[in-house]
């Protein structure tokens, strides 16, 4: 399935990308470019809903600190939906970088970049020089500046919206994870018993729902072997009953989504299903 017309052929040829939750040829690959290398970005639940593998995660944090490469986590999708220390909390693994993204702001347009004060205060004022600070102008040349802006910077509403966003879930958390996983067995239940091959996949309050005979689906790649026709199938059918659900993309569960929802969807889960095994049973 393609997404998108591809990146900048620059922007190609300077990027290497590494197989996710495949150790051996990550660490064959990293270590041919070591030298070359600045870091590794990833999201560690690919797509917001392909995890990554312990084992994959503890030997690329050790790799990355051998090689001295910076290992960045991009938990736009995953951050406060694994639980609010994200997926990093949830594993005990700490990347050098963290990005996250809406989430911290309620909803509201920011972003944040967090990481360790080593790296942080390279971009930090006080560490070299404001440009648009007089009195320091003296004190480092332009080549030492490593200038950070932005036009939501430390916005305040916005901010205000993000801790009371925290207070939340730190209160709802709990209830968010019981109703995702009520979901996530109702839906595998609906399917397993009318024979249809499928799979949720995903951690915290985020899964998605994949037509599949194969035993596990680890990456991006294994992605494009599931039957997406199959999936159409079941967005569309789902819309006419009431439902909707972001065509071909993956569940994100929230703190108004309690038992009367999760009952209506699978209510409309049980009538879809229905139609959709007797089309499979027709084909057989």
């Amino acid at each position: 399935m393609i997404e998108s017309k591809g990146i900048d052929p620059y922007h190609e040829k300077h990027t290497i990308t590494l197989p996710f939750n495949d150790l051996e040829h990550t660490s064959e690959i990293l270590t041919k470019h070591k030298d070359e290398d600045a870091a590794v970005i990833l999201e560690p639940i690919q797509g917001g809903f392909i995890p990554a593998e312990p084992s994959f995660m503890e030997g690329l944090r050790k790799l990355t600190e051998e090689l001295d490469i910076l290992l960045i986590f991009d938990e736009v999708k995953t951050g406060f939906r694994i639980g609010l220390g994200g997926f990093q909390e949830h594993y005990n693994i700490k990347p050098d970088l963290t990005a996250l993204g809406k989430v911290v702001g309620g909803g509201f347009p920011v972003g944040i970049v967090g990481g360790k004060a080593e790296f942080m205060m390279i971009s930090a004022p006080t560490a070299s020089s404001d440009v648009f600070d007089s009195s320091q102008s003296k004190k480092s040349s332009a080549k030492d500046v490593l200038f950070h802006s932005g036009t939501y910077n430390g916005h305040p509403m916005i901010l205000a919206a993000g801790l009371a966003t925290i207070k939340v879930l730190e209160q709802e958390m709990e209830h968010v994870l019981k109703m995702t996983d009520k979901l996530r067995r109702g839906i595998e239940a609906a399917f397993e018993d009318r024979g249809i091959p499928m799979q949720t996949i995903g951690m915290g309050s985020i899964f998605n729902i994949l037509f599949t005979e194969k035993e596990q689906v680890r990456n991006y790649r294994d992605l494009q072997q599931v039957d997406f026709s199959m999936r159409k199938e079941l967005d569309f059918g789902l819309l006419s009953k009431g439902v909707y659900t972001k065509p071909l993309n993956r569940y994100s569960m929230a703190t108004v989504h309690g038992d009367k929802e999760v009952d209506a969807t699978l209510e409309a889960y049980e009538v879809v299903v229905a139609k959709m095994n007797k089309g499979v049973s027709s084909m057989g």
